[in-house]
């Protein structure tokens, strides 16, 4: 039996947290259960959760994040399901100042590209780049790190640089502050995003059964409104 009266602490990298808000509200709406959503950084929650012992549910956009927390014991093996794709692309401002058209416009004297160095668009530039055969000239071009979703695409927001390499879905998530440059489809990166139970809930049949609430229609049409795909092409 589901207790009504326990608050279910979820926890989310920033960028996959705006489908999960409203699945969230959803899960709350349909079943009356309290949920409290927590969103940041994932290295900086994941520490945290491991240093309080506290919540129940965590996602992030790339299985790797989750792969290092399972080998922290912060998540219990087998409990992990995909709720989605992102693809690859160059995110540029919307006026596009450089007129970025193409990665071989990376590659370009001048332009400054931004790149994460954490989160789920870690190593994405290198296995893009690697795959065209352009690592050491878009290299060269590369002024920026973040280490984070967010802290990246505020380097576009703040015009520091003039590309990043992100996701189909910020367009929807920052619908009036980018724009995004297709790649072709050899040279895109799929990553899933992905939630899993932590070992520290207090009620694992409720975070087991809001998981599988994530992974029903009604929750894939919020994430495929977002640009989230279930298909890979």
């Amino acid at each position: 039996m589901v207790s009504k009266t326990y608050q279910l602490r979820v926890y989310s990298a920033g960028a996959v947290a705006p489908p999960l808000q409203e699945a969230t509200d959803l899960f709350e709406k349909r079943y009356g259960v309290n949920c409290r959503l927590t969103v940041g950084k994932p290295e900086a929650l994941l520490m945290a959760i491991a240093e309080t012992r506290e919540g129940d549910v965590f996602s992030g956009g790339a299985e790797y994040v989750l792969d290092d927390a399972e080998d922290r014991g912060l998540i219990i093996r087998g409990s992990r399901r995909s709720l989605g794709y992102r693809r690859s692309v160059i995110i540029v401002p919307p006026d596009n100042t450089a007129s970025v058209l193409s990665l071989n416009d990376l590659c370009r004297e001048g332009v400054r590209i931004g790149i994460a160095s954490g989160g789920c668009l870690k190593g994405v530039w290198d296995d893009i780049a690697s795959k065209a055969g352009l690592t050491d000239l878009i290299r060269k071009n590369i002024t920026r790190h973040a280490d984070a979703c967010g802290t990246l695409m505020s380097l576009i927001h703040t015009k520091e640089v003039d590309a990043i390499f992100g996701w189909n879905a910020f367009q929807n998530v920052w619908p009036d502050t980018c724009e995004t440059i297709e790649l072709p489809p050899n040279l895109q990166v799929y990553r899933s995003t992905v939630v899993g139970i932590l070992t520290c809930t207090k009620n694992l049949e409720l975070s087991r059964k809001f998981i599988e609430f994530l992974t029903t229609p009604d929750v894939k049409k919020i994430y495929s409104d977002y640009g989230w795909l279930y298909q890979i092409q």
